[in-house]
C-alpha cells in the first residue's frame, strides 16, 4: 500500500496529470464518482447560489477518500441532485461515453438535445443502451451542423445512422430542433484548452469515466490491450517493445505464429489485470528483481565509470532513504528534486522508475545486503514491518517460498503444471484442527472495499496462453483472433465405454434406451455409482454431466432399495438437485421426472414460481430447485423435519461461485458440510461444473477426495470440438460500433451460409434487437445482390416458407420468412416460436436471430453460433452489464451438431476492451474467484438465525469452510491478506476480523445483539425477518427506521422503493417520457420528481398492481426485477410492523403483500381473485357501488338483476360461496385484574375449492386496543381442507391478552386472510359489562423463625419417620402448629418442591395420636398416587400399632372393600367420587375423619370439577354429621387462596399462601422463545438450544427435560445423541463406567432406551414397563446418567428431583380438536417443582422453551401466583346427575343449599364476568343461581333422565338412566346420546358398555 501512496503523491507533480493527458485508467479498479468534473468547462447557469458564496471556506481539510465513495452511494438513495448536471441527459450515465463531440451548456439545448435524443431514440427502436442513442445523436448533430453538406446528403447520413427511412417531415423536425442547440460551437473553444488536438479527439475524454487524471502510464497506445509476442516470454517483462514484423496491418494480415516451432504459443497478456490503480505496470518494480546490487546495475546502464557507479549509487541511497532537517521523511519532491540534480537532469526516466519505487529500492537492498547474516536480516525485517512495508516483505517471502501469489498481487497459473500451482490440497483440512479460538478482532475492516467490483467479469488472469495454431487478424474497425478446435487426445489408459449391462438390472431403467455411457461418464462410473464419496466433475457444456449426476441418484436409490423385493423405501430420502436458472429447472424435473418413474418416484420443482406445501414435499423424492430457494429453506428452521431426510445434493454449474450468486452456493454448502460434520449424516454431494483452471479450490471446498473424486476433462471432450474466433470491435464511437458489429455479422452470414452451407444462430441481447438485427442483413443482402446466396434453392423449401410465412402472427417474422430469417424470442407467441424451430431444425431456416432464451430453455444446435455483442441489461446493477460467463458458454454450448458435425463454431463480436476476458473465458483459464465478500454480513446474519454461529469463534469456524476461505489461503493478496496477517498460518486473525466487521454492520442494523468483548453474537427478531425474506441488513435498517406508528400505506410505497436492492437502478433519459405518462395512471400519490431512482420504483410497483403495459427493454427488465422481490420485501415490512405491534400498519402492509400478489387494488372487486370469474363480470361488479358484504346475501336471481347480467348470477353466486369468510365469536373472562382470557370460535362458511384454496388456508388473528393502534396479540391460524369440510367445523383458539386499568371500552379482534383481499372477520370485544375481580389478597409473610428440630415431634417413632433430617424447613416450621397441635382445617399453598408433602404427614401423624377413624389422601393424578403409596407403604406402616395403607383401584366392588379395610385411602378424585357419593349409606365413608386434598389447584384444570365436588361433599360431610371431620388442602400459591381455604372451612389463621417467589432451593428461570409454527421443525430446532442449556447451565450436574409426547421422546434421544458426536463428546453424558451399568442394560426391554443410556441419555414415558421405568429413575438418581427425558404425561409420575429442569415446548396435540392446545400453567409449575434437589443444590435453574406469542403470558404467571377458578359451571349435569341419584338433591332447594358448598360458589361474586354474571346486586345473584338450576333441570328432563314434579313444590326423581349414569359414572353427553339407542350400542369402554347394557334392558322391564 505504501508504494500505491507514494505513487499517487508523485502523481501530483508530474506534467501528464496536471495536463490534460487522459489515459485509459482501468476502471475495475477505481471507484470513481460518475459526476467527477469531466474537465471541460461548463456553465455555471443555475449552479450557483448568491447565499452560498464563501461558505466553503470553512473547510479546514479535504474529506478522506471513503466518504466520496459513501457520499457516491447515498447519493444515489438522497434528495434529487437538482443541477443541471446530475437531472436529464448529461447525468451520470453519459460522463463515461465516448467520443461525443457536443455537451449541451445551457438549461435550454439541455431539454433540445434530449428531445432529439428521444426522438433518435425512438426511431432507432431495438432496445439499445443510452451510450448507443446518445453516440447516434452526436453523429447526427455533426451533420446536422455541417454548414457544407446539402439537405440532401444530410438525409441520407442520418437515415444510414437510424438505420430507417426519415419522412420529411420528421427529417426537417430534425433540423429544425438542430438550430435551437445554439452552444455547439463554443465546444470548441473549450476544448483547446490544454490540448491542441481538434475538439473531437480532445472530447474522448477517457474510455467510460471522464476524469483528467493518470494512472501511471498504463499503455501508451491506447487502442492495443494485449500483445502478441513470440515464445512465452517472462510476463513480468512488461516493456515489451512490439515486433513490428509481428503485426501486420491491412485487410488480411495473418501471422502464423505456430510456424516457428510448436511449443510457441499466443499469448495474450493484458495490463489491466493488476488488483489495484497504481502507477503503470512499466514502472512497478517486482520485489525479487532487486537485488543487492540492482541500483548499481541502474546507474551502470548509463554511466560508464565503475567509480562513478559506485558513487552514484551510494549517494542515490542515502537521497532515498534519508531524512529532511527535522528529521522526518523526506518529500517525495524533495527526493525527487535531489535525485534529478544528482543525474545532472539528464535521465528524468530513471528518477521516476527510482522515486516510484522509492521504499521498495531502500528496503529490498537492504535487506538483501544483509544477507546471509540472519539476526541483521531479521532486524531489518522488523524495522520494515515497523515503517508500514509489510507489504514488499510478504512479496519478498512468497516468492522466496515460490508459491503462486505473485509480484503484484496477480494470481498465476501454470496451466501446464495445474498440480504444482494448486499446492497441496489438503492444506485446508489440515489446518481446520489448530484454532487457537478467543482471538480478539485486530481491526474493524470495511467489507466494501473488499468487494469484487466487477461480480463475475472479475479477471485475476494476467495473460491467456492460446493453444498452438491461433492467428490473429487487424481489419478497418475490427481485430479478429482465431483459436482452432481442439484435437481429441487419445489417452493411453483410455478404457472402452461401459455399455449399461454393467448395471444392475433394476439400475438400467433409469438410463432408457441407451447402450452405452459415453467417455466420461465411463471414467466416473467407478466413483459414482460405486462409492460414496463427494465428487467434483468438470466437463464441457453438453457432455452428458447430468448423467454422471443420474448414477449418483441411483446409488442413492440403490440404498432403499429392498433387493428380495425390490421395493424401495419412498420415505426413507430426499435427493436435491440445485440448478441455476428456472429454466434448466424445468428442463431437469421434465429430464429426471420421466426417467425415475419407473421406480415410482416422483420429481418436484420447488421455485419462487412453484411452491410446495409440507404435504407435497413429504410426497417427493427429488426436489429441483434454485440455489436461492434451498438456500432459504435451509435458513428456516422450519423445515428441518424433512431437509433432515435429504441423502444426496447435486449442484449444477457449481462454477457460478464466480457469479454475483456466488456467495448463495458458498452458503448452501458450507451450511451443509458443517451440518454433516456437527450431525455425522451422511450427505452426499456431487458438484457439476464447465471446466475451468482451479478445480482443484472448488473440490477442496467441496471436500472432494482429490485422488477418486475429482474429475477434470478439458474441451477435447466436447461432443463437438469448437473453433472460436473473437472479433474485437476497435471503433470508438458507440454507434459506429453498432454499425460494424452489423456489417460483421453480414459478412459471418456470407461466409458460413453462402459459402459452406451452414446453419447458424445469431443471440442477440433484447427482443426487439432481433428483428432489426435480422432485417439488417436481409437488406444489406438484397441491397449488394447476394440474397440468393442465403437463400435455400430448391423450390420445395421456398414454398414451405413462404406458406409458413402466411401462418404467423408476429409481423416482423411474416417480413423475414420467406428470405430464410428467423427470429426467435420469449416474446413471441408459443405457436410461432414452435414453428421458427421447426423450420430451422429441418433446414428450412438458415439463419436464426434469437435471445438467450433459445440457449437456455430450447435445444437447437447449429453448425454456427455468433454473439453479438456482449452486453446486457441487467436491472439489478441498472446498466449494461457483460454478458455472464455461464450465458457465454451456455449459448456457445450450442454451437456444433454432434450428429452432423465433426466441429461447431463460435463467434464473439464484442469490444476490443473485453476479449482479454472472453479469451481467458473460453480457453479454460479463468479463475474462479469467491464472491462471499458482498454478502458476508447478511450470510453471517443467516447463520447466526439458524443458531449454527453463536460467539465469533463460530463464525470464524465457519468462514473455514466457505470458498473464500480455500482462495484466501491459495492467494492472499488478491484478498488482501495484507502482511499484518503474516505469520497467521489458518487465516484465523483475518477471520476474526471479517466476521467482527460483518457483526458490527448487523448490530448497527439491529440484526443482532452483538458483544464485542466476549464475541457472543444473539439474533434478534429483525434478524430473523431478513434471513427467512432473504434481505440485506441495510434494507432492514432502513424498513425498522421508516416503520412508524403514523405511516400511511402511501409511505409504505416509499420505503419499499427505499429498499437497498433497489439501489443501482437508474432513471434513464428515454424513460422519462414513460414514466411521466405511467405516473398519471398509478393511484397512489408519488412524493418525489421523476428524476429519481425512488419514484421510479414506486410507480414500477404500482404499474405491476394496475397491470399496465410497458414499452421499453430496460423499463420491462426493471418492471420484472422490482416485482419479484416485492413479495419478500413486503411480507418482510409486515412481519416487521407486526412486531411492533402497530396495527393500521400491519393491516395496510399485509393488505400491501396481497396487492403485489394477486395485481389488483383495494378498490378493485374481490372477484378479480377467481382466476375463472369472466372480465365482463368483474368490470360490471366494479361499476356498481356495492359493498363486498352485500353480495353474501343474494341469491342467484337477485346477483343477476344486481349485476344487470340475468345469466351471470349462478356463476357469481357459486364464486362467492367459495371466497373464503369465517364467522367468529369471542368469549371473554377475567383471570385477574390485569389478564384476559379469551375463546376464539372460528367457524368457516364458504365452499372448499381444491383448485383455489390448496391443502389449508392460512389466516392472521389481531387483537388490537379500543383506538385499534395497537396489537396486543397476534397469531397465526391455519385451517386446513379436511376440518373445514367436517361437519362440527368450530375451531378453538384460545389466548390471553392484558388489560389496563381504567378499563378500556372494547377491543377489537380481526382475523384476516393471509392471501385473499377483503377477506376479514371483524369483531368488537365490549367491555361494558365486564366486572373485573376483586383484588387479590397479600400473600402469608414467611416469617424469620428458628428452623424447627426433628424433636418437637415428641414421639419417637414419629422422630425416627425422618432420620437424615435435624430440622424442618421454614415453611414446616410456620405450619407446624396449626398442623399438628390443632384439629383446625388447614390451607398450605406454596411453590412445587417445597416440602407441602411433609406438612401432610404432619396432620396424618396427629390424626393417628387423636385415636381411630379413617384418612383419605386425595390427589388429582394416579402417578402421584402410586408414588406417594409406595413412598407411605414403606415408611409409615408401622406406626401406631400398625396401619392399613390401601389406594383404590376404581373398581366399585373391590374399592369398598379395600376402604372397609384402609387406616389411610389414598385415591383420584374420580374414585373418591365414586365412593363417596352414597355417603348417607356408607358406614366407612362417615368414619373418615380426615381428608387431605394434595395439588388442589387442580381443581381449575381439567376434570376439576370432579375434585370440587369431592372437597365440596367432605366439607357438607362434617357440617351436616359434625363429626369433627378435618380437611387440609395442599396448593401450589394462589392468588385467590382465602376463597379456597374458606370454601372448605379454614379460619384466616390457618390459611398460609406462601409467595411463589419462595422456594427452598431458589429458581433461576430462562424464557426462551421460539417462532417456528411447524410443530416437527420446532422440536428439531429446540434440540440444540436444549444441549447448550444442559452444557452451559447444568455444568455436569443432572438435568430433566419435559417433553410433549412419547414419540417426540424416543425421537428427542436420537437428536441429543447426535448434537453430542458432532461436539466430539459422544459420552459427555454419561457418568459411570459402561461396566457397571452393562448388566441392568441387558435386561432392559426398550432396545433403544438401552442404547441411548449406554452415551448418557434416559428417557421416562407412559409406555414404557415398570422395570425399565424403575431402571431409568435409578440410573438418574444415582448420577450414572446426567440427562432425562420425560414425556408430558410423566410429569407427576417421576419422583427424582434434578438441578435443572427444561421445558422443551409448551404445546401438545389435543386429537379430539385437532389443534395444539397449550401446557395448563400448573402443569408447567410440576415441572419446574422438579428443579432443585434439596440439601444438595444453593440454586436450581429452569428453562423454558415457549412460542413467542406466549411469552408473556407464562412470564407472567410463573412469577406470580396462581389464580384458580371453578369449572364447575360447565359440567354441571354431570353433577346435578350423580347428586341427584343419591338422593343429595331432591328439590330445587336442595339444589341450592348444595351449591353453598361450592367453590363456584365463593367465586361468582369474586370473579362475576369469570362465569357470566353482569350484575353483582344480591338479586341478580339469586336470579342467575336458579335460572342455572333450572336450565341444567330442563336439559336433564329433556334427556329423560330424571323427573321434575311441578305440582310437588318441583321434587325431583331420577329416572332409570340417572341411577345408570351415577353408578357407573357415565357423562351427560354419552347419556343423551346413549338414550336415543334402541338397537343394542357396540361396545364402547368397559364402563359405559355395561351401562348402556342396563339401559338397554330397562325400557324392557318396565315394559
Amino acid at each position: 500500500m505504501a508504494e500505491n501512496e507514494d505513487a499517487k503523491r508523485l502523481n501530483q507533480y508530474k506534467y501528464s496529470a496536471m495536463s490534460n493527458l487522459v489515459l485509459q485508467a482501468d476502471r475495475r479498479f477505481i471507484t470513481r464518482r460518475g459526476d467527477d468534473s469531466t474537465g471541460d468547462p461548463e456553465s455555471l447557469a443555475g449552479r450557483i447560489n448568491l447565499n452560498d458564496m464563501g461558505s466553503r471556506n470553512a473547510r479546514e481539510s479535504a474529506p478522506a477518500q471513503p466518504a466520496a465513495q459513501d457520499a457516491q452511494r447515498n447519493r444515489k438513495r438522497a434528495e434529487p441532485a437538482q443541477s443541471a448536471r446530475a437531472s436529464g441527459i448529461l447525468s451520470q450515465a453519459d460522463l463515461n461515453i465516448e467520443g461525443l463531440r457536443y455537451r449541451p451548456r445551457t438549461p435550454a439545448t439541455q431539454a433540445t438535445y434530449t428531445l432529439i435524443n428521444t426522438l433518435v431514440a425512438q426511431k432507432m427502436g431495438g432496445d439499445y443502451g443510452l451510450h448507443i442513442t446518445a453516440s447516434a445523436t452526436d453523429s447526427i448533430l455533426e451533420y446536422l451542423k455541417d454548414q457544407d453538406l446539402k439537405d440532401f446528403d444530410k438525409k441520407r447520413e442520418i437515415d444510414d445512422i437510424v438505420g430507417v427511412n426519415l419522412s420529411s417531415k420528421e427529417f426537417n423536425e430534425l433540423v429544425n430542433l438542430g438550430k435551437k442547440i445554439t452552444d455547439y460551437d463554443a465546444q470548441d473553444e473549450d476544448e483547446n484548452m490544454g490540448d491542441a488536438d481538434d475538439a473531437g479527439e480532445g472530447a474522448d475524454i477517457d474510455d467510460r469515466q471522464g476524469v483528467a487524471v493518470d494512472f501511471g502510464d498504463e499503455d501508451e497506445e491506447e487502442g492495443q490491450n494485449y500483445e502478441v509476442r513470440d515464445g512465452e516470454g517472462d510476463s513480468d517483462d512488461e516493456n515489451i517493445i512490439e515486433d513490428p514484423e509481428n503485426v501486420v496491418e491491412g485487410d488480411a494480415g495473418v501471422e502464423d505464429m505456430a510456424a516457428e516451432g510448436d511449443d510457441e504459443d499466443l499469448v495474450f497478456s493484458a495490463p489491466t489485470a493488476t488488483r489495484s490503480a497504481k502507477a503503470g505496470q512499466e514502472d512497478v518494480i517486482p520485489a525479487h528483481e532487486i537485488d543487492a546490487f540492482w541500483l548499481q546495475r541502474q546507474i551502470g546502464q548509463l554511466y560508464e565509470d565503475a567509480h562513478i557507479q559506485q558513487d552514484k549509487t551510494s549517494q542515490a541511497l542515502d537521497m532515498m532513504s534519508g531524512l529532511n532537517e527535522d528529521g522526518e521523511e523526506k518529500q517525495l519532491r524533495d527526493v525527487e528534486n535531489d535525485l534529478m540534480e544528482l543525474f545532472d537532469y539528464e535521465h528524468p526516466e530513471l528518477v521516476s522508475k527510482l522515486v516510484k519505487n522509492r521504499d521498495k529500492v531502500v528496503w529490498v537492498t537492504r535487506w538483501r545486503r544483509a544477507g546471509e547474516d540472519e539476526p541483521a536480516r531479521v532486524a531489518v525485517e522488523r524495522e520494515m514491518v515497523q515503517a508500514g512495508h509489510g507489504s514488499i516483505l510478504k512479496e519478498l517471502k512468497t516468492r522466496q517460498q515460490g508459491t503462486d501469489g505473485q509480484a503484484s498481487g496477480k494470481m498465476q497459473f501454470d496451466l501446464m503444471d495445474l498440480d504444482t500451482a494448486a499446492g497441496k490440497p489438503s492444506d485446508a483440512e489440515e489446518k481446520k484442527e489448530g484454532l487457537v479460538g478467543g482471538l480478539q478482532p485486530s481491526r474493524n475492516i470495511n467489507l466494501e472495499n473488499l468487494v469484487f467490483d466487477q461480480g463475475n467479469h472479475l479477471m485475476t488472469n494476467p495473460s491467456v496462453k492460446l493453444p498452438q495454431g491461433s492467428t490473429k487478424r487487424t481489419f478497418k474497425g475490427y481485430d479478429e483472433i482465431h483459436v482452432p478446435a481442439p484435437k481429441r487426445k487419445r489417452e493411453d489408459f483410455e478404457t472402452p465405454n461401459l455399455p449399461t449391462t454393467e448395471l444392475p438390472e433394476w439400475a438400467r431403467i433409469g438410463f432408457g434406451s441407451s447402450k452405452e455411457l459415453n467417455r466420461i461418464q465411463t471414467r466416473c462410473f467407478p466413483t459414482a455409482f460405486k462409492d460414496d464419496g463427494n465428487m467434483l466433475i468438470c466437463a464441457p457444456t453438453g457432455s452428458g454431466k447430468t448423467n454422471v449426476a443420474m448414477l449418483a441418484m441411483l446409488r442413492e436409490i440403490g440404498k432403499h432399495r429392498n433387493p428380495e423385493t425390490g421395493e424401495i423405501d419412498l420415505d426413507a430420502f430426499k435427493i436435491i438437485f440445485i440448478a441455476p436458472l428456472k429454466a434448466l429447472v424445468q428442463e431437469q424435473v421434465g429430464n429426471f421426472g420421466a426417467r425415475l418413474a419407473p421406480y415410482g418416484i416422483k420429481v418436484s420443482e420447488l421455485t419462487g414460481d412453484r411452491q410446495l406445501t409440507k404435504q407435497q414435499i413429504a410426497e417427493t423424492q427429488v426436489i429441483v430447485t434454485t440455489p436461492e430457494k434451498w438456500d432459504v429453506i435451509t435458513r428456516k428452521a422450519t423445515d428441518t423435519s424433512y431437509t433432515n431426510l435429504v441423502r444426496l445434493i447435486c449442484i449444477d454449474e457449481i462454477h457460478l461461485l464466480h457469479d454475483d450468486r456466488g456467495p448463495v452456493l458458498e452458503s448452501i454448502v458450507s451450511r451443509q458440510i458443517r451440518k454433516i460434520e456437527q450431525t455425522g449424516e451422511p450427505v452426499r454431494l456431487v458438484g457439476l461444473s464447465a471446466t475451468l483452471p482451479n478445480y482443484r479450490d472448488v473440490a477442496t471446498f467441496l471436500r472432494v477426495d482429490m485422488q477418486k473424486g475429482l474429475f477434470h476433462f478439458d474441451g477435447t471432450y466436447r461432443p463437438c470440438p469448437l473453433k472460436q474466433e473473437f472479433i474485437g470491435v476497435t471503433e470508438k464511437k458507440a454507434i459506429k460500433q453498432l454499425k460494424t458489429m452489423n456489417d460483421i455479422c453480414y459478412n459471418k452470414v456470407l461466409e458460413q451460409v453462402g459459402q459452406q452451407r451452414n446453419q447458424m444462430l445469431i443471440f442477440v441481447h433484447s427482443r426487439k434487437e432481433t428483428a432489426k438485427t435480422a432485417k439488417y442483413i436481409r437488406d444489406k443482402a438484397l441491397e449488394l445482390d447476394t440474397i440468393g446466396q442465403i437463400l435455400k434453392h430448391d423450390a420445395a423449401s421456398r414454398e414451405i416458407l413462404t406458406e409458413e410465412a402466411e401462418s404467423v402472427t408476429n409481423a416482423d417474422l411474416k417480413d423475414l420468412l420467406p428470405y430464410g430469417f428467423g427470429i426467435h424470442h420469449a416474446g413471441m407467441s408459443r405457436a410461432d416460436r414452435n414453428s421458427v424451430e421447426e423450420l430451422f431444425a429441418a433446414g428450412d431456416v438458415q439463419v436464426l436471430v434469437c435471445t438467450a432464451t433459445l440457449a437456455w430453455g430450447v435445444n437447437l444446435p447449429a453448425h454456427t453460433v455468433i454473439i453479438k455483442g456482449t452486453q446486457i441489461y441487467s436491472p439489478e446493477k441498472g446498466s449494461w452489464v457483460e454478458l455472464s460467463p455461464q450465458d457465454v458458454l451456455q449459448m456457445l454450448g450450442r454451437a456444433g451438431r454432434p450428429q452432423y458435425d465433426t466441429y461447431g463454431e463460435g463467434i464473439i463480436i464484442t469490444t476490443q476492451q473485453e476479449i482479454q476476458y472472453y479469451l481467458s473465458l473460453l480457453n479454460q483459464q479463468l479463475p474462479i474467484e469467491s464472491q462471499l465478500v458482498s454478502k458476508l454480513a447478511d450470510n453471517l446474519n443467516a447463520e447466526v438465525v439458524l443458531g449454527n454461529v453463536r460467539t465469533r469463534d463460530e463464525g470464524v469456524e465457519w468462514l473455514g469452510y466457505t470458498y473464500l476461505f480455500v482462495r484466501m489461503l491459495r492467494s492472499p493478496a488478491l484478498y488482501q491478506v495484507g502482511a499484518d496477517y503474516e505469520d497467521d498460518e489458518t487465516l484465523e486473525q483475518k477471520r476474526v476480523d471479517l466476521i467482527h466487521s460483518a457483526a458490527l454492520l448487523l448490530e448497527q442494523a439491529n440484526l443482532v445483539k452483538y458483544d464485542k468483548r466476549a464475541g457472543r453474537i444473539v439474533s434478534t427478531e429483525l434478524g430473523r425477518i431478513a434471513s427467512h425474506y432473504y434481505i440485506t441488513h441495510k434494507s432492514m435498517l432502513t424498513y425498522n427506521q421508516q416503520i412508524q406508528p403514523s405511516i400511511t400505506p402511501i409511505e409504505l410505497f416509499r420505503v419499499f422503493a427505499l429498499s437497498e436492492e433497489f439501489k443501482y437502478i437508474p432513471v434513464r433519459q428515454d424513460e422519462k417520457l414513460e414514466l411521466a405518462k405511467l405516473l398519471g395512471r398509478v393511484p397512489i400519490p408519488v412524493k418525489e420528481t421523476i428524476d429519481e431512482p425512488n419514484c421510479k420504483i414506486n410507480v414500477l410497483l404500482q404499474a405491476y398492481v394496475s397491470r399496465l403495459k410497458l414499452d421499453g427493454l430496460a423499463l420491462m427488465a426493471d418492471l420484472v426485477y422490482v416485482t419479484q422481490s416485492a413479495g419478500r420485501i413486503l411480507r418482510a415490512v409486515f412481519e416487521i410492523a407486526l412486531k411492533k405491534g402497530l396495527a393500521s400498519v400491519v393491516k395496510d402492509a399485509l393488505n400491501l403483500c396481497k396487492m403485489a400478489e394477486k395485481r389488483m387494488w383495494p378498490t378493485m372487486s374481490p372477484l378479480r381473485q377467481f382466476p375463472e370469474c369472466p372480465a365482463d363480470i368483474v368490470r360490471k361488479a366494479e361499476r356498481i357501488d356495492v359493498p363486498w358484504s352485500s353480495y353474501f346475501d343474494l341469491d342467484p336471481p337477485r346477483m343477476g338483476e344486481l349485476l344487470g347480467m340475468p345469466r351471470a348470477g349462478r356463476q357469481v353466486c357459486a364464486l362467492v360461496q367459495k371466497f373464503p369468510r369465517l364467522e367468529i365469536q369471542a368469549q371473554v373472562q377475567p383471570m385477574t385484574r390485569t389478564m384476559l382470557r379469551v375463546e376464539l370460535t372460528i367457524s368457516p362458511k364458504f365452499e372448499w375449492d381444491e383448485n383455489l384454496h390448496g391443502k389449508s388456508e392460512s389466516f392472521w388473528i389481531l387483537v388490537e386496543d379500543c383506538d385499534g393502534e395497537e396489537i396486543l396479540f397476534h397469531d397465526q391460524f391455519v385451517l386446513r381442507k379436511e376440518y373445514a369440510e367436517a361437519e362440527m367445523n368450530e375451531h378453538l383458539v384460545e389466548f390471553t391478552v392484558p388489560i389496563t386499568e381504567p378499563m378500556p371500552p372494547n377491543y377489537f379482534i380481526t382475523v384476516l386472510s393471509d392471501r385473499w383481499m377483503h377477506s376479514e372477520a371483524r369483531l368488537a370485544v365490549s367491555f361494558q359489562k365486564l366486572i373485573l375481580p376483586e383484588k387479590f389478597p397479600p400473600h402469608t409473610p414467611l416469617l424469620d423463625l428458628q428452623p424447627l428440630p426433628i424433636a418437637a415431634l415428641k414421639r419417637e417413632e414419629f422422630v425416627n419417620l425422618y432420620p437424615d433430617w435435624e430440622r424442618f424447613n421454614k415453611i414446616q416450621t410456620q405450619t407446624f402448629n396449626a398442623l399438628y397441635a390443632s384439629d383446625d382445617n388447614v390451607f398450605v399453598g406454596s411453590s412445587t418442591g417445597s416440602g407441602k408433602t411433609v406438612c401432610a404427614e404432619f396432620a396424618l401423624l396427629r390424626h393417628w395420636s387423636q385415636g381411630d377413624g379413617k384418612a383419605v389422601y386425595i390427589a388429582p393424578f394416579q402417578e402421584a398416587i402410586d408414588a406417594r403409596y409406595k413412598d407411605w407403604q414403606s415408611r409409615l406402616t408401622g406406626i401406631a400399632g400398625g396401619k392399613q395403607i390401601v389406594k383404590l383401584i376404581g373398581e366399585t366392588t373391590a374399592d369398598l372393600k379395600l376402604l372397609g379395610e384402609g387406616d389411610l385411602i389414598l385415591a383420584t378424585p374420580q374414585q373418591w367420587d365414586m365412593m363417596s357419593r352414597m355417603w348417607q349409606r356408607r358406614k366407612n365413608v362417615q368414619a373418615v375423619t380426615l381428608v387431605i386434598a394434595h395439588d388442589l389447584h387442580m381443581i381449575g384444570g381439567q376434570n376439576g370439577y370432579v375434585y370440587e365436588t369431592v372437597v365440596s361433599r367432605s366439607h357438607a360431610i362434617s357440617k351436616q354429621l359434625e363429626n369433627g371431620l378435618r380437611i387440609i388442602g395442599l396448593s401450589a400459591s394462589l392468588s385467590n387462596a382465602r376463597d379456597v381455604g374458606e370454601w372448605f372451612g379454614a379460619s384466616k389463621h390457618t390459611i398460609f399462601n406462601f409467595s411463589p417467589q419462595y422456594r427452598q432451593i431458589p429458581l433461576e428461570l430462562h424464557i426462551q422463545p421460539f417462532t417456528i409454527p411447524h410443530f416437527p421443525s420446532l422440536m428439531l430446532a429446540m434440540v440444540k438450544p436444549v444441549y447448550q442449556s444442559i452444557a452451559q447451565l447444568a455444568a455436569g450436574q443432572p438435568a430433566m427435560v419435559f417433553i410433549p409426547n412419547r414419540k417426540q421422546v424416543r425421537a428427542t434421544a436420537i437428536d441429543l445423541l447426535a448434537t453430542c458426536v458432532a461436539d466430539d463428546q459422544e459420552d459427555r453424558f454419561l457418568n459411570a463406567n459402561l461396566e457397571d451399568i452393562s448388566s441392568v442394560l441387558e435386561k432392559i426391554n426398550e432396545r433403544a432406551l438401552a442404547e441411548s443410556l449406554s452415551h448418557g441419555i434416559g428417557y421416562f414415558h407412559e409406555a414404557l414397563s415398570p422395570f425399565d421405568k424403575r431402571a431409568v429413575e435409578h440410573f438418574f438418581k444415582a448420577g450414572a446418567i446426567q440427562v432425562m427425558l420425560v414425556s408430558r404425561d410423566c410429569a407427576w409420575e417421576v419422583q427424582t428431583p434434578a438441578h435443572m429442569v427444561i421445558v422443551m415446548g409448551t404445546q401438545f396435540f389435543e386429537g379430539r380438536e385437532h389443534r395444539y392446545i397449550d401446557y395448563p400453567i400448573s402443569e408447567i409449575l410440576q415441572m419446574l417443582g422438579k428443579a432443585g434437589r434439596p440439601m444438595e443444590d444453593k440454586k436450581a435453574r429452569g428453562v423454558l422453551m415457549c412460542p413467542a406469542v406466549k411469552r408473556d403470558y407464562y412470564k407472567k404467571f410463573l412469577t406470580e401466583a396462581l389464580p384458580v377458578e371453578s369449572q364447575l359451571q360447565a359440567f354441571l349435569h354431570d353433577v346435578f346427575v350423580t347428586e341427584i341419584s343419591t338422593k343429595t338433591i331432591e328439590d330445587t332447594q336442595d339444589a341450592i343449599n348444595w351449591f353453598t358448598y361450592t367453590y363456584f360458589y365463593r367465586r361468582l361474586m369474586a370473579n362475576p364476568s369469570f362465569y357470566g354474571l353482569t350484575d353483582t346486586t344480591q338479586d341478580a345473584f339469586n336470579y342467575h343461581l336458579s335460572e342455572l338450576i333450572e336450565s341444567t333441570l330442563k336439559d336433564l328432563t329433556d334427556a329423560n333422565i330424571i323427573e321434575v314434579d311441578e305440582e310437588d313444590d318441583g321434587s325431583i326423581t331420577p329416572l332409570n338412566a340417572a341411577m345408570i349414569a351415577g353408578y357407573y359414572n357415565i357423562s351427560f353427553i354419552t347419556k343423551s346420546t346413549s338414550n336415543h339407542l334402541t338397537s343394542r350400542p357396540s361396545s364402547c369402554c368397559k364402563r359405559t358398555s355395561r351401562a348402556c347394557n342396563c339401559l338397554w334392558i330397562s325400557p324392557r322391564i318396565k315394559s
